[in-house]
């Protein structure tokens, strides 16, 4: 009835290709001019409705600082962004869209700013959704710190130390063999 063992797409056989540097360049600008719309666009509607229902309902202006700081902060990521993208070191360029590198948790945080400012229009507790980034940073750094492959070499590493110091005292291991019913 159905076929057995064959594959819905087809794969190539051979080496993957990969993305020269001219490609890379051109996703990279592509990528940075992006990202600036996209802050310019939501700092310009904040603005436009924020000066517009301020002088008729009174809004508060700790909306308005907080805009302004958060503002701050995404321009200073999105130039810290371009400035990667566009730097060549050792002759390759970075590659803004590669998943995992640092540039994908600084599209993460324009992106939780422009939303959190854009929610904020509707009401002011949206802007506790900025407690998002050093949380995500603060869990990233604990899962990279435990759960990363060099959290295993650390444990070995420490694990020979504990052998070396054990052989050195002149102490032995009690084997201990558990009977299984």
């Amino acid at each position: 009835m159905f076929p057995v063992g064959t594959a819905s797409g087809t794969k190539k056989k051979g080496k993957q290709a990969t993305k020269g540097d001219a490609q890379i360049a051109k996703e990279n600008v592509e990528t940075i001019q992006f990202y600036k719309n996209v802050l310019t666009i939501a700092n310009g509607v904040f603005l436009a409705v924020h000066f517009i229902f301020y002088f008729i309902t009174g809004l508060s202006i700790v909306s308005l600082i907080l805009f302004v700081i958060s503002s701050i902060i995404a321009w200073f990521v999105w130039s810290f962004m371009r400035q990667i993208g566009t730097s060549t070191s050792g002759g390759s360029i970075t590659d803004l869209n590669l998943s995992g590198s640092i540039s994908e948790y600084a599209k993460d945080i324009i992106l939780v700013i422009v939303i959190t400012q854009t929610t904020s229009l509707i009401h002011r507790y949206f802007w506790w959704l900025l407690l998002a980034i050093p949380f995500y940073a603060l869990y990233k750094g604990i899962t990279l710190y435990f759960f990363s492959p060099y959290a295993q070499l650390r444990n070995a590493t420490t694990q020979e130390q504990d052998d070396q110091n054990d052989e050195k005292k002149g102490g032995k291991r009690k084997i201990v063999r558990v009977a299984r019913h």
